[in-house]
């Protein structure tokens, strides 16, 4: 029973790099040819900032990651720190290494000339910033894949048939 506890235990410790920390996960609703700003606050450092975002309906979108201090600049139209940025599309992503704790703001913004509202779904996360990214893929081994099954099945019916044998027992009994 301890050794059981102390499996559990060991498995709800964080990894190495620790799993990624979502920020912000949601529908993001934007008025044609206007922007939305939201504050992310990277609290984790060092770390990678990684927002994606993919348009449900509407206009393309672009993403634009900024300091708290620059958000001023970028409404009134002066200059401004760009931490990170990507361009007008249906889908996109940005990726930004963040050296220390700050207050960032991502402004969603939406392509001019469109006469209806913009949806889309947006995810930003605190990533290990040692992780490549974008992650890179790894190909299913259909050796596993294909062990895996076949053991489920002989589980499965090795389970049945134990199950079905009883029953058997039973109701020759109940006679």
């Amino acid at each position: 029973m301890k050794a059981c506890a102390l499996l559990c235990l060991l498995s709800a410790l964080p990894a190495a790099g620790g799993p990624p920390e979502t920020l912000f996960d949601d529908l993001v609703e934007v008025a044609p040819g206007q922007a939305r700003t939201l504050a992310v606050p990277a609290r984790q450092a060092p770390a990678r900032l990684a927002a994606s975002f993919r348009v449900l309906r509407g206009a393309e979108a672009r993403l634009i990651l900024l300091p708290a201090e620059s958000i001023d600049a970028w409404i009134e139209g002066k200059a401004y720190e760009e931490l990170s940025a990507t361009r007008y599309g249906r889908s996109g992503a940005l990726s930004c290494p963040i050296r220390a704790p700050r207050e960032l703001v991502l402004v969603v913004q939406v392509r001019n000339g469109a006469n209806r509202l913009t949806r889309l779904r947006l995810l930003v996360r605190a990533l290990d910033p040692a992780a490549p990214f974008p992650p890179v893929p790894q190909p299913a081994d259909r050796t596993r894949g294909a062990l895996l099954v076949w053991s489920s099945l002989a589980l499965f019916t090795i389970l049945a048939a134990a199950g079905a044998a009883r029953l058997h027992r039973l109701f020759s009994a109940r006679r």
